[in-house]
């Protein structure tokens, strides 16, 4: 059995389209761990709820703890930076948490944002850097753990799509894993998703699964898979042998 952990900034971001992989990754037995960077107190919907900012992270702290519940995670721990201004801190800092944490739960995958967080929200780009930073630099010091950083991303849409205009995809050459998604697990995965009572109206309107389709994508760091692999477990390394995480030497085609 393997090991996960998925590393975001914002309450809801996991269910904001991986989550289907996590239900899947709990169903087939692998530990999948959760680590948020902040409460999302800054969200604009405490505004419509007439809630103080404490209150706001209060209840969005409760809601993570039923999303946890619902997906059976093997771990939770949400952190208190403050939300909308990662990009103010200091990185040093994010760094040595993200590496705390990546020591205690030594995972084989880490999955976090890719460079253009999807939504392109600061907190996401930040998020994106962190932890790239911290997985290489474990691996250049010889650490065995993470064998794999995933990027969870969106495909191009298809033609007939409709998809939020301030998402961002990932073109068909950078994507190097695409993991079917079963009914059953987007199902579970909706079930979580609407854990998070404060974003009803947000949820109802973009129905953020639908953008993932019949597959989840990801970039795969320092690997270049074509055809794609079918699972972020598929081709890991057996050991601390592998080599240390850094871009592939072999641009992909442009064509």
């Amino acid at each position: 059995m393997a090991t996960f952990l998925y590393i975001f900034p914002h309450p809801d971001d996991e269910c904001f389209g991986p989550v289907p992989g996590m239900v899947r990754q709990r169903r087939e037995g692998h530990d999948v761990h959760l680590l948020t960077l902040t409460r999302g107190e800054a969200t604009a919907q405490r505004k419509r709820l007439g809630l103080t900012k404490a209150e706001m992270a209060q209840t969005r702290s409760q809601e993570m703890q039923d999303v946890a519940t619902t997906l059976d995670l093997n771990s939770l721990t949400v952190l208190e930076y403050p939300d909308g201004r990662l990009a103010e801190m200091n990185p040093l800092g994010l760094e040595a948490e993200v590496a705390e944490h990546l020591h205690a739960t030594a995972p084989d995958v880490v999955v976090t944002y890719p460079v253009h967080g999807i939504s392109g929200h600061p907190d996401h780009l930040v998020t994106h850097a962190v932890v790239k930073r911290v997985a290489c630099a474990l691996r250049r010091d010889g650490a065995a753990s993470p064998r794999r950083l995933a990027f969870y991303t969106l495909p191009p849409a298809p033609d007939d799509a409709e998809r939020p205009s301030h998402l961002q995809h990932s073109p068909p050459a950078l994507i190097d894993c695409t993991v079917p998604v079963r009914d059953a697990d987007r199902d579970t995965g909706r079930e979580a998703l609407y854990c998070y009572e404060t974003y009803r109206p947000v949820i109802d309107d973009h129905q953020p699964l639908a953008a993932v389709g019949d597959h989840l994508s990801y970039e795969l760091f320092g690997e270049d898979h074509a055809p794609p692999l079918s699972s972020l477990l598929e081709g890991l390394p057996d050991d601390s042998t592998a080599p240390p995480l850094a871009p592939s030497s072999q641009a992909p085609d442009s064509a």
